[in-house]
């Protein structure tokens, strides 16, 4: 028989198809557990740098002004070296299907520490929506084992503050990609119009992008944090390189744009560049991420790890040769 794994938000169970979906959503031990300096938020034995399968986990959802949901999704990439591609399809799909298309088809190794990669999809649901699921489905292509997640809108330990967290004093960035388009600002990401393009671009030819942030925190009056801005691979073909490549930006001046370059005025944004080549030709998904550092140390740390505050946005291009 073949198992099927149903994720959790906070951590992930795994259980065997004959379970219930509400099993999903029930906090087992340790879903609390810290990663100590150095190690893993999650279970060591279920971590290898290799060979492992990338698990969906329901994060939460939040209302939207209009009185419709978002249902909030990250990934738990087992691997620490792996990168896995799961082309949208029989091994990555979305039911029910009229939801299908947006979820990310690149899944990066474990971050630092050994957490998830969060929110990195968020699925607009009409107000209407009440107890149903929108559940995620990735396939292990080498075992044939399905890791699927529920999304519901039924428990209210699921909501996020979304955009604004009151008790954090806290909101998330503002982006724009194009300095006269739709400005992002949250987790709510693809499903706001801020999807911008397709751009251009052509095999082995650096495409120069550019991200405008800036942060209006009603909580804390001249905000002085510092905001990070990382890109990545959200679907597509073939690789991407961006240049500075994320990995590198943990160095204390690379990726961040300081408070400055915005608080002159109303109106102002702090631009972060990068540039991305692509190997193949076809048509790419790009995902860029601003979040805040926390004011503790500055170019060094960042409230993204504790599930607060960032923005997620998207790109399109079509690559040719």
């Amino acid at each position: 028989m073949k198992r099927r794994f149903i994720a959790g938000s906070l951590v992930y169970a795994l259980v065997v198809s004959s379970a219930t979906a509400v099993a999903a959503q029930v906090r087992v031990p340790g879903w609390n557990r810290v990663a100590p300096p150095g190690g893993h938020q999650n279970d060591p034995q279920l971590v290898r740098p290799t060979g492992g399968p990338v698990v969906p986990i329901f994060e939460g959802w939040f209302p939207n002004p209009d009185g419709s949901y978002q249902l909030c999704f990250g990934y738990f990439n087992t691997n620490t070296e792996q990168v896995i591609d799961l082309p949208v399809g029989s091994d990555n799909f979305i039911e029910p299907r009229e939801f299908d298309g947006l979820q990310p088809t690149h899944f990066l190794p474990q971050p630092d520490g050994g957490r998830r990669h969060y929110c990195v999809l968020s699925v607009n649901v009409p107000a209407d929506w009440g107890d149903r699921d929108l559940v995620w489905t990735l396939r292990d292509e080498r075992t044939g084992q399905a890791f699927s997640s529920p999304g519901r809108i039924v428990h209210s330990t699921y909501r996020h503050d979304e955009p604004l967290q009151l008790e954090r004093r806290n909101s998330a960035p503002k982006i724009k990609l194009d300095p006269a388009g739709a400005e992002a600002m949250g987790r709510i990401g693809s499903t706001t119009g801020t999807i911008v393009g397709p751009l251009e671009a052509r095999v082995g030819q650096p495409l120069p992008l550019i991200a405008w942030v800036r942060r209006d925190n009603p909580f804390r009056e001249g905000d002085g944090r510092s905001i990070r801005v990382r890109w990545f691979k959200y679907q597509g073909p073939g690789d991407v390189v961006f240049t500075p490549d994320w990995p590198s930006w943990k160095e204390r001046t690379v990726g961040w744009v300081d408070s400055a370059t915005w608080l002159e005025s109303a109106d102002a944004y702090g631009p972060s560049s990068t540039e991305a080549t692509f190997s193949e030709p076809g048509e790419y998904l790009l995902h860029v991420q601003a979040y805040n550092a926390s004011g503790r140390a500055a170019y060094e740390v960042s409230d993204f790890e504790f599930f607060c505050c960032w923005t997620n946005a998207f790109v399109r291009v079509n690559v040719g040769r």
